[in-house]
């Protein structure tokens, strides 16, 4: 348990936000068991997504299919592990933070794929501003969605306060842009293989999920 001073302190520090973590770690150990979870959770659906591609991990390539199904993977791998490592009474916020994960990871990579297919089908619409608009739009919008929703399936009658996405919460999680640019398929995205970044990306969802307390 950590001192009040410290907690105070720790309560306004971003990496707080960003891993929702109040105490220590459960173990010394934790840390490398929920990472190694969730790389695996992330490397299974890889090779299921190559065999189908009939390629190598290595050579993937995502569409919002296969961002979801990598996303899941590697939360779900992140979260069993950090469940079963973890301390009984950290089991619930793991699986609130899984929730929240899952859904950052997911709503905003919807809704941007969405809003992007409408703007490309439309006459009026199919412009680079209006294009940048609904990844923007996906992206923001899809972050306060997910937040809602998580707030209301983890705490359906309200029993406790909700997660507020903030600022700081928003600047944190801003690595969810790295799969809008590959959803709206940017130009330079495609020159930089940002999509190459996909796994780590939720690797990481999966072990904020794991390791959150």
């Amino acid at each position: 348990m950590i001192s009040p001073i410290k907690s105070s302190r720790i309560e306004y520090d971003i990496r707080t936000y960003r891993n929702h973590r109040k105490e220590p770690v459960d173990s010394s150990s934790a840390k490398y068991k929920v990472a190694a979870g969730a790389i695996a959770g992330t490397i299974l659906p890889m090779l299921f997504i190559a065999k189908k591609q009939k390629t190598n991990i290595f050579k993937l390539k995502y569409n919002t299919k296969e961002m979801l199904m990598l996303s899941s993977g590697a939360i779900l791998g992140g979260l069993c592990t950090g469940i079963i490592t973890g301390k009984k009474e950290h089991r619930k916020q793991k699986m609130h933070e899984g929730v929240f994960q899952f859904l950052n990871a997911t709503i905003p990579t919807l809704l941007t794929a969405s809003l992007f297919s409408l703007t490309t089908k439309s006459k009026n619409f199919n412009n680079t501003p209006f294009k940048a608009l609904s990844a923007i739009t996906g992206l923001i919008g899809g972050m306060f969605l997910a937040s809602k929703l998580a707030n209301i399936i983890n705490d359906p009658y309200d029993k406790i306060p909700d997660r507020k996405l903030t600022l700081k919460d928003s600047i944190a999680n801003i690595d969810d842009a790295i799969g809008i640019l590959v959803v709206t398929k940017v130009p330079i995205a495609d020159k930089l293989q940002v999509d190459k970044a996909l796994p780590a990306v939720y690797s990481l969802c999966g072990y904020r999920a794991g390791m959150s307390n």
